[in-house]
């Protein structure tokens, strides 16, 4: 399961709240998204190279843009861009947390892993940085330190769903089932209809949905307190 399945489309990332003066350059952005959306590649790309590449974008909207430029096949594009917001920006966990993840999709792993880890030396309780990073690891094989910050996401946020899609994750893939199980479920009592249900309901279905004899903060409990007892 790729990290990205469980986190929403980069170009939607870190947008603020806009003033007049960007309403046009989000609307077309907005609209070479839809363009993308409905499969139509050329065209998103060729209105980026007519309007969107001959503006001078605000740093607030470079990753919108930077993202954008990762959908359409611009990847160098879309890093240089991602560079560029984080210097006119300044230090910014959000920021870091954002590139990792464009990193992350382009394969760059070393990478990704120093932006999740600027992320959280800036923020420690940046819980998407919590989760990417506690990914990152545990496909690095460093199992141990990935579920040290996965318990500590929990202590931050005890009712993410995201959290909860994470955990039942790296629960099959440590052979865990049952935790995994409980980790999915939990997910469909905390959400509504949406993407984060229909994965929880695919795994479930791909687990056979057993019947469920853990709660998923017993599961947690239990996991910090066996970290505590290793340290």
């Amino acid at each position: 399961m790729a990290l990205l399945e469980y986190l929403p489309q980069l170009s939607t990332v870190a947008r603020q709240p806009v003033g007049s003066s960007r309403e046009t350059y989000l609307s077309v952005l907005s609209h070479a998204e839809e363009l993308l959306n409905a499969g139509r590649l050329r065209e998103a790309r060729r209105l980026v190279a007519q309007f969107v590449e001959r503006k001078e974008f605000e740093s607030a909207m470079l990753p919108a843009l930077a993202g954008l430029y990762l959908r359409i096949g611009k990847p160098e594009q879309a890093v240089a861009t991602m560079r560029e917001a984080i210097e006119k920006v300044g230090p910014n966990s959000d920021l870091a947390n954002t590139f990792g993840l464009m990193l992350a999709a382009l394969g760059r792993d070393a990478e990704s892993r120093q932006q999740f880890e600027e992320a959280l030396r800036l923020d420690a309780d940046n819980t998407e940085a919590l989760r990417n990073l506690a990914f990152t690891l545990h496909r690095a094989g460093e199992r141990d330190r990935a579920w040290r910050l996965l318990v500590q996401c929990y202590k931050v946020r005890p009712l993410s769903a995201e959290l909860r899609l994470v955990c039942g994750a790296l629960f099959e893939l440590d052979g865990h089932h049952d935790k995994a199980v409980c980790s999915y479920r939990d997910v469909l009592e905390l959400v509504g209809l949406g993407e984060q249900m229909r994965m929880a309901a695919t795994r479930l279905v791909a687990l056979g949905a057993p019947e469920q004899t853990l709660a998923f903060e017993e599961v947690m409990e239990a996991m910090a307190a066996s970290l505590e007892s290793d340290t």
